[in-house]
């Protein structure tokens, strides 16, 4: 059976049309201080604590040779919907007109944007369908389609066209194409994100080091810009897993270049490449650099969390916090945003009595 609001998966085939992959414009430091205030009243401000790890699982080789380490946790697992994504679709959603929303929003997210822009969208009235790829977990689905947002699978080269292109394809229904295209790395939903970086500069002023997952490009570049203008002595490094490099592969080849790209159950991080549009914005010196963990280390960075701060957290989440307590993200006060925490529960099981959650390489499919 069909789930509820859940469409069958679409494979558009054939011919997907050249399209022109402008730049994204990154916020303003004045458009990110004007989307908190914009928001103070809808969005959680969430806290940040001191991650209370067990010595078992710092992972730095030569710890004592590498200097002291502190690292701290944004919770935005506190957030609305439980992800940070939450964030950047308030701030779009609350600039646009009752005319542009007249029609609805669509938008192309593994989940947990969609998950922010459904609850979001419900709140004003406006429905919301969520294109998702076709790795996207029932779990997942299920949380955007609770918010009475409906879900429309696609395979994956179709999901990452419309990710890439900013368009939906062209035989996308004449109502879906009707709809409000919301892209998660659009400059407003950038704005939203990177009020994170506010907040830690508020409550940690002498941070060293801000760690984020690489997803789009957008969190992180919009991340280090803000740090770049207000504290530019603090670096931001972006945490990729082996299963998918794209910003360590187009960092090494100077250009946006396939890498590849295994289902796992961190499928929030990581992608077939760094987007084209967001190339100049990664590669500007904004971040730092690249950190890439095992999903080994992403599950016991979970584990660490779960066990030292009773901290739920999603692999995406959780990628951060395996790159700090590996050593490679460098030394002093480090700032771990752990950026969501929807995990299914048999995959939180497996992960705390000691093993890491497989995924079928071949999703499936949900009935015609």
């Amino acid at each position: 059976m069909e789930a509820k609001n859940e469409k069958a998966v679409s494979d558009f085939g054939g011919f997907l049309p050249p399209y022109a992959a402008e730049p994204v414009r990154l916020p303003t430091i004045d458009e990110v201080l004007a989307a908190h205030e914009r928001m103070q009243n809808v969005i959680v401000r969430t806290p940040l604590v001191k991650l209370n790890a067990p010595d078992l699982f710092l992972m730095r080789p030569e710890q004592d040779e590498c200097g002291s380490l502190e690292i701290y946790l944004k919770l935005e697992n506190a957030q609305h919907c439980s992800t940070f994504k939450t964030r950047g679709a308030v701030n779009f959603t609350m600039q646009r007109s009752a005319a542009e929303l007249a029609n609805g929003m669509v938008t192309p997210s593994v989940g947990s944007f969609g998950q922010g822009l459904a609850w979001y969208g419900a709140q004003c009235g406006v429905h919301t369908t969520v294109v998702v790829p076709d790795i996207t977990d029932q779990y997942r689905r299920s949380l955007i389609t609770n918010l009475g947002a409906t879900v429309l699978p696609m395979i994956f080269p179709d999901w990452w066209w419309t990710l890439e292109s900013r368009q939906l394809p062209p035989h996308a229904s004449a109502e879906l194409q009707r709809s409000l295209l919301v892209h998660p790395a659009s400059t407003e939903c950038i704005a939203g994100d990177s009020t994170i970086a506010v907040e830690i500069l508020q409550d940690l002023p002498d941070v060293d080091t801000i760690v984020v997952p690489y997803c789009t490009g957008g969190f992180s570049s919009g991340m280090g810009n803000i740090l770049r203008g207000l504290k530019p002595t603090a670096r931001l490094v972006a945490a990729e897993v082996a299963t998918s490099t794209p910003l360590a592969t187009a960092l090494g080849a100077s250009q946006p270049s396939q890498c590849s790209h295994t289902p796992s159950f961190a499928n929030q991080v990581g992608g077939e490449s760094v987007l084209p549009f967001m190339w100049p914005s990664v590669s500007s010196g904004v971040i730092s650099g690249s950190v890439v963990v095992s999903l080994q280390q992403v599950a016991d960075a979970i584990q660490a969390m779960k066990e030292g701060n009773g901290v739920v957290a999603e692999g995406a989440g959780a990628t951060p916090v395996a790159a700090a307590l590996s050593g490679k993200a460098g030394t002093g006060k480090i700032v771990c945003v752990v950026t969501g925490g929807n995990i299914d529960a048999d995959m939180l099981s497996q992960i705390m009595h000691g093993h890491v959650p497989q995924v079928p390489l071949e999703p499936e499919m949900p009935a015609i």
